[in-house]
């Protein structure tokens, strides 16, 4: 049976973390190690707290505990999880997310399938709302995802639905610590230059939505995120067929807009539609993606 690491990095959110760690301690897969990041900085209120909570797990063969000296983000303290993972499979879990019970089982298994080509899974995830409402995403993309990762359109909610192979790791390399945001897709869209992508149709692991949530979007750091992204794989960008370049560049321009209409900054959101290079189409997209959004926002209002 094939080992699997399993990564926790936390930071500031110690009252969910035992939920995190109890549902990986719940998997129906036996051969596994945790590994939790501590990146609140030693000393800290935030890292005695999680000290705290999860005390009662370090005496477990399974487990790892470290804590960085000071925050080093998220990729930093994935990286340190990586470097002290010995799995042969290695998993990211955010402390404030929850795998299914067959989470590791079943994308081993799935990996287990393949052959050298394909070097990691993910799969379709739940988000949970206080209100108790829930979503369920069953991704549908396999295989050659370069493209797809490239043009936003893979959801794999910050890479607590992937699995991926130790040796993939050790070619493609650690994440990029200059990433404060967006570091999973770029660290998954270099996977894909070398390697294959399955994808598990089941929903394996729970997000829940907090309202506190680090996924919340300001539009002005999203602007600046989406734009690192692009400067930072400009040229992979450019050796493309011109229509792919054209629809990478159109689907970020509109993302950026969504989120400035959201704050009803009508003149910022208008100006990435025109610098979309199809404003009819970049309307029409903001149009349903709004109405489904205003729709689904009232379905988590009312809990369904």
């Amino acid at each position: 049976m094939k080992k699997v690491s399993i990564v926790i990095p936390t930071y500031k959110r110690p009252d969910f973390l035992e939920r995190a760690i109890d549902s990986v301690l719940n998997q129906d897969y036996e051969n596994f190690e945790i590994i939790v990041i501590d990146d609140n900085g030693l000393g800290t209120i935030e890292q005695i707290q999680t000290y705290k909570k999860i005390e009662k797990y370090i005496k477990l063969e399974k487990f790892k505990y470290i804590a960085h000296e000071t925050n080093l983000n998220g990729s930093g303290a994935r990286n340190t999880g990586i470097k002290n993972s010995s799995g042969n499979y290695i998993c990211f879990l955010d402390d404030d997310d929850q795998f299914e019970p067959n989470k590791i089982s079943k994308q081993v298994k799935l990996l287990e399938n393949h052959d050298e080509n394909w070097g990691a899974c993910y799969s379709g995830h739940t988000r949970i709302y206080p209100t108790g409402a829930k979503f369920i995403h069953i991704p549908k993309h396999r295989g050659d995802l370069y493209f797809e990762i490239l043009a936003s359109k893979i959801d794999h909610c910050a890479g607590s639905t992937l699995m991926i192979k130790s040796e993939v790791i050790n070619k493609v390399g650690y994440f990029d610590e200059s990433f404060l945001r967006h570091q999973d897709i770029e660290f998954i869209l270099r996977i894909s230059r070398y390697y294959k992508i399955e994808v598990e149709m089941d929903s394996l692991v729970n997000i829940f939505m907090l309202p506190d949530s680090n996924r919340s979007k300001n539009a002005e750091q999203f602007e600046v995120r989406k734009k690192y992204f692009l400067e930072k794989f400009n040229t992979a960008i450019k050796i493309l067929p011109e229509n792919k370049q054209r629809y990478i560049f159109f689907n970020h321009n509109i993302d950026i807009a969504k989120q400035y209409f959201k704050q009803k900054n009508i003149k910022k959101g208008l100006w990435y539609v025109k610098a979309s290079r199809n404003p009819l189409k970049g309307l029409y997209k903001i149009f349903l993606d709004s109405t489904a959004y205003y729709f689904r926002q009232t379905l988590i209002k009312i809990g369904r």
